[in-house]
This record gives C-alpha cells, sequence and structure tokens, in this order.
C-alpha cells in the first residue's frame, strides 16, 4: 500500500516536473522569438526614426542653435495649437454634439462665448511668445552648455528614452506639485493663480491662461528641469514636451473622452480649489491633498452606478 502511494507520488512530481520543463522551454522559445522580433522591429523603427531626424537637422540647415532655440520653439507651439484645435472647434459651437455627453461638468455644458475665447487667446499667445519663448530659449541654451547632443548619430536608445521620461516625470510632478501648492497661498493667490482659477470648468485653452509669474515657475521650469539634469538628447526632450503638453491639454479639455485618459483629477482641482496639485496624484497622495477627491469619487460610484 505503502508502495504505492509512493509510486503514485513520484508518478504525479515527474509529471509535473515535465510540465514545468515544457513550460520553460516554450517561454524560452518564446522569449527568444519576442527579442528577435523586438530586435528586429526596433532596427527598423530606429532607421525610421534617425532618417526622420536627420530630415529635421536639415529643416534648419544644419543650424544647432536655430534648431534648439527655433525648433523647440516651433515644436512647442505647433503641438499645443494642434492638440487644442478639435476641442476649440467643438466648444465653441457644441459640435459633434455626440462628444458633449463627455462633459465632465454637465451643468456647465453651453457653447464657449467668443469673448471668453478671445480672451484666453490672448493671454495664451501672450505667454507662449512673450513669456515662453525667452525661457525655452534659456532651457535649451542650459540644454547645449551642459552638454546636450543633437545629431542623429547620438540618438538615445528606446532603453535610455524610456528612463529618462520617467525620470522627467518625476521631476515635473515635485515641481509643479510644491510650486502648485505654493501658488495657493493666501499671499499669492490673489496676485498670481487668482488668474488661472477664472476658469472652474476649463477648455485645453486654459492650460497657459495664467499670470506670467505662473507660467514661468509652474508651467515652464518643472517640466523644462528633467532634460537638463539628465544631460538628454534634444531628441529626448522634444518628445517629452509634446507628450506633456498634449497630457496638459487634455487634462484642461472638461471632457472624459473614451479614447483618453480621464481629466477628472485636474478638472475637481478646477472646481474645488484646494484639492489635487499635482500632475501625476503621488505628491497628492503622500500629503493627503487628494482625499476630498477619493471621497467624491466614491460618493460617486454609490450614487451613479454607471461610473463605475
Amino acid at each position: 500500500m505503502a508502495v504505492d502511494r509512493l509510486s503514485q507520488t513520484w508518478a504525479t512530481i515527474k509529471r509535473i516536473a515535465v510540465f514545468v520543463l515544457l513550460v520553460m522551454l516554450a517561454a524560452a522559445i518564446a522569449g527568444d522569438t519576442f527579442i528577435r522580433y523586438r530586435d528586429k522591429v526596433w532596427t527598423i523603427f530606429s532607421n525610421s526614426l534617425r532618417s526622420l531626424w536627420s530630415d529635421v537637422i536639415s529643416f534648419f540647415a544644419h543650424d544647432e542653435l536655430k534648431l534648439y532655440i527655433v525648433g523647440s520653439f516651433f515644436l512647442t507651439t505647433g503641438v499645443f495649437w494642434l492638440s487644442n484645435l478639435f476641442f476649440i472647434l467643438l466648444d465653441l459651437t457644441g459640435w459633434p454634439a455626440c462628444i458633449l455627453t463627455y462633459k465632465i461638468q454637465p451643468e456647465k455644458n453651453r457653447p464657449l462665448l467668443m469673448t471668453d475665447f478671445l480672451k484666453a487667446l490672448k493671454v495664451a499667445l501672450f505667454n507662449q511668445i512673450f513669456v515662453g519663448m525667452p525661457v525655452l530659449s534659456c532651457t535649451v541654451s542650459t540644454m547645449r552648455w551642459m552638454g546636450s547632443a543633437w545629431s542623429a548619430e547620438e540618438l538615445p536608445s528606446v532603453n535610455r528614452v524610456l528612463l529618462e521620461l520617467a525620470v522627467f516625470a518625476v521631476v515635473e510632478e515635485i515641481g509643479f506639485y510644491y510650486s502648485h501648492r505654493l501658488l495657493h497661498h493666501p499671499r499669492l493667490y490673489k496676485y498670481i493663480h487668482k488668474k488661472h482659477h477664472e476658469w472652474t470648468a476649463p477648455v485645453g485653452i486654459v492650460s497657459i491662461y495664467a499670470h506670467p509669474v505662473e507660467h514661468v515657475f509652474a508651467n515652464l521650469v518643472p517640466p523644462g528641469l528633467g532634460p537638463i539634469l539628465m544631460g538628454s538628447h534634444l531628441f529626448t526632450a522634444w518628445l517629452f514636451w509634446a507628450i506633456a503638453i498634449v497630457s496638459t491639454t487634455i487634462d484642461h479639455s472638461g471632457y472624459r473622452l473614451p479614447v483618453f485618459l480621464s481629466p477628472d483629477f485636474h478638472d475637481f482641482h478646477h472646481l474645488k480649489f484646494n484639492t489635487n496639485y499635482g500632475v501625476l496624484g503621488i505628491l497628492d497622495r503622500l500629503h493627503g491633498t487628494d482625499a476630498l477627491f477619493r471621497k467624491h469619487t466614491l460618493d460617486d460610484r454609490d450614487t451613479n452606478p454607471k461610473t463605475q
């Protein structure tokens, strides 16, 4: 009887061992295949990217200074207006109407008045040209002084790009959270940050509707610090700035669209003022400044099951 049990146990162990070995073999084969295909795809992508970057450099006549200053301004300005174009048309015309159902604050679901739009447009253009251009020039000039690369031959690897993007995001979170929270101090708020909070239900263009001091220290310095500290290639800086601009546009858009990350976190800040100061929410959770938002979210789920 004992011998039979030992025999059965041994047979079970052998079956498990064979199964584990087969799984490991399959994983090794699949892993090797994945790595080969990944490397092949990345090689093709890298070559295409290098060719595209060479074209960008050629467009600026291989002039390093022009590439850094004029190119960076063209990129950031172009991404801002392209990412805002859809929301501007939607807010001004209310078309397509089906998108209006995704409004985060539906009680304020009305077409944007032309007078309000022109007011926001004036401030946005002023900040881009007379505030943003000098600060951006200082940022990229500091990058050059720190030894930032810009040639197509020196494009970083995908692993390096991903690492630097992660570092940039953390640096921006720290810089934006504490500068933003400082601007909510009673002695500063009414003179500087109150302008941005004129919009309790924001729209995309309002992301840079701010006092010049706020635009410098909250909107421009935090995303500019990462590339300087990391000595990044200009391409990596451009990539991060494009992502940051699109992200802040969506955060201020006022719409919870299915294809994008939800902007509820920052929209709630405009609604309630004294909560949700950061970008990622990491420092808000650490300091407990997202407590009101988390309570609101839980209450909303309890009263409206469709939001779950």
